[in-house]
């Protein structure tokens, strides 16, 4: 590595303005102390008191729109073919 290129590291102090809650990381920064907004200790989502929205699709919408109570969308039926195969074949020969 080239000397003198490189910016000195330094064990650095985050203290987060909410909670108090100090972290010693090793940083680049100027300063001895950094003041975070947030940090994992009282941050909603690692708290687990974020909202989980709820993805619906377009029949559960309809259904929620016209309040029809246990709606299921139609399953679409798959069709049956008369096609002979090498299985049934020999059984239609032998009639």
């Amino acid at each position: 590595m080239k000397q003198g290129i490189h910016p000195q590291s330094k064990l650095v102090t985050f203290k987060c303005a909410t909670c108090g809650t100090e972290y010693k990381i090793l940083s680049t920064s100027k300063q001895d102390i950094v003041s975070i907004d947030v940090c994992a200790n009282c941050h909603p989502v690692f708290l687990g008191q974020a909202n989980e929205t709820v993805i619906k699709g377009r029949a559960e919408k309809l259904a929620n729109k016209f309040e029809t109570k246990n709606f299921k969308p139609k399953q679409k039926k798959k069709k049956t073919s008369n096609k002979k195969t090498i299985s049934n074949f020999s059984e239609i020969k032998a009639n």
